[in-house]
């Protein structure tokens, strides 16, 4: 009797769930009723985030982040508080970079730049000195003409 009561229900389970159209069943679940009855903190420790991790194509991730919203948000005061000076320092090669520096050039650069200013600071007030003796001299003689014009150069043109 209760072989054929069980094959009887088994027959009738099976009805059931042929005729049953689960896009309505599930409609008609309220899943937070459900998602309030599972135990994240259980759920979550019986997951492998090293396997999940595996998973992640990392390339993809960051073709897909702004760096620029990233950099914006950073501190730059507090991270370069981080940095030690001495230590970044501590590592350069000076001698190598004395090396690799051609000092003489800088230094022939630097002194002709020096010297090209120095000579054109004379000549300003040398033109400067000559204006103002020019009126003194004007002056001393009463001539009210103004300053003497240079005299002209020859045309190059017209030299044999």
């Amino acid at each position: 009797m209760e072989s054929i009561a069980q094959g009887v229900a088994q027959r009738v389970i099976d009805l059931v769930v042929d005729a049953l159209d689960v896009n309505t069943l599930i409609a008609r679940i309220d899943l937070n009723v459900v998602l309030a009855r599972v135990e994240l903190n259980s759920l979550l420790q019986r997951v492998n985030l090293n396997e999940v991790v595996k998973q992640v194509d990392l390339n993809e991730v960051l073709d897909r982040t702004d760096l620029n919203q990233i950099v914006d948000r950073l501190d730059v005061n507090k991270l370069m508080a981080r940095v030690d000076i001495n230590q970044i320092v501590s590592q350069i090669d000076i001698e190598a970079l004395v090396k690799s520096t051609d000092l003489g050039a800088l230094m022939v650069s630097s002194s002709s730049t020096l010297a090209t200013e120095a000579v054109d600071l004379g000549r300003s007030h040398a033109v400067s000195m000559d204006d103002t003796l020019a009126r003194w001299v004007s002056r001393i003689r009463r001539n009210h003409t103004g300053r003497a014009e240079p005299p002209e150069l020859p045309n190059a043109s017209e030299e044999p």
